[in-house]
């Protein structure tokens, strides 16, 4: 999974990229401010660390989340738009969008817009998404209109009609600037939207990046209709840049319960609808990141292809019950393992065992 951070210029956005990068135990280098920049980050994993500390394998592998830093976005000129045009194709491929605006005043820190309003900033990053997803849509009904005039069978003629309508409706929503998923009244709709990538479809929130003095206070759950979550991304940086061992006593004076890298991928993981099954042995522990509502086949194909096709059972156990048991041992005489089949929708948590045979 890719999530893509976007911003205006001096936003402290390359700053928590950084940060939660450094966290994840990778090193980049933002020298090149104008280029964009990759993260493979480690998904923290409390689990894991206990499950390997029981078995200790040969190796544990830790889940990951790409994060894609891209420049910031100056659209207060026409050359600054036509710069941010270029990254499109490139949050298209993301899975999810990041905001990250300032709410901080500095002397030292040009203001974006001589401003610091984080509203402002949020709308107007949505409103040029709006306007690509315009040029998309308006582009497709070019290509509809002119394929609709040439011969073509009944069926191939309906299924352009049919896309034409709908893309009729996707035009009127986005000229009104409303969601384009209030557009959207199928399933078949939205499988056919899939392909487009649209930006005002993906799953998006807001990183407020606030000053130190604002750290410990309450801050708003929600800013312009998208899930918020505040942090300070010079603080996150000084935190990622100590030794681990020195990092808990650092945040606890700050009254910061968690890493950047903590929150962000947690509030990754929930507006992705994300879940995370493990599987152990001397020779491995592992996490593995499939989408909330897959079943015990389509999650064994995640391992191997071999296992989905020769699928038997899922012998299944939830973590909790298996550390309260101790071990597998314990889980099964307190009846807690279960034979689960290929429609079993697996949960968060759960340890399994593919019985498969090919």
């Amino acid at each position: 999974m890719k999530v893509a951070l976007i911003g205006p210029p001096q936003s402290g956005k390359s700053t928590l990229f950084a940060a939660v990068a450094e966290a994840g135990g990778s090193h980049v280098d933002l020298s090149r401010g104008d280029q964009p920049h990759l993260a493979v980050v480690k998904v923290p994993d409390e689990r894991l660390v206990w499950l390997s500390e029981q078995f200790k394998p040969k190796k544990t592998t830790f889940a990951e989340l790409q994060f894609l830093d891209l420049p910031g976005f100056d659209l207060s000129s026409e050359a600054g738009r036509n710069h941010a045009k270029t990254h499109w194709a490139a949050m298209r491929q993301s899975d999810m969008l990041v905001f990250v605006v300032r709410s901080f005043a500095s002397d030292q820190v040009a203001a974006y817009r001589d401003r610091v309003e984080p509203r402002s900033d949020v709308d107007e990053l949505r409103a040029e998404m709006l306007f690509a997803d315009l040029d998309q849509v308006t582009n497709r009904i070019e290509k509809l209109e002119a394929s609709l005039k040439k011969p073509a069978p009944p069926a191939k003629r309906d299924e352009s009609l049919r896309e034409m309508e709908l893309m009729k409706r996707l035009q009127t929503a986005l000229e009104q600037e409303q969601p384009l998923s209030q557009a959207v009244t199928s399933e078949a709709e939205a499988k056919l939207l899939r392909s487009f990538a649209f930006l005002s479809l993906k799953p998006a929130l807001v990183v407020l990046n606030c000053g130190e003095e604002e750290l410990g206070q309450a801050g708003p759950d929600e800013l312009q209709h998208l899930p918020c979550i505040r942090l300070s991304a010079r603080i996150e940086e000084e935190i990622a840049q100590l030794p681990p061992a020195e990092r808990p006593e650092f945040m606890a004076d700050l009254g910061i319960a968690d890493s950047a890298r903590d929150r962000l991928i947690r509030a990754c993981y929930e507006h992705l609808k994300l879940v995370s099954f493990l599987t152990v042995g001397e020779d491995e522990c592992r996490a593995w990141t499939i989408p909330a509502g897959t079943d015990a086949v389509t999650a064994a194909h995640e391992i191997h292809s071999d296992i989905a096709r020769g699928f038997i059972r899922a012998e299944t156990v939830a973590y909790d019950d298996y550390r309260a048991a101790g071990d597998m041992k314990g889980a099964k005489a307190a009846g807690k393992v279960r034979l689960e089949g290929k429609t079993y929708l697996v949960q968060d948590g759960d340890i399994i065992n593919f019985r498969f045979a090919i």
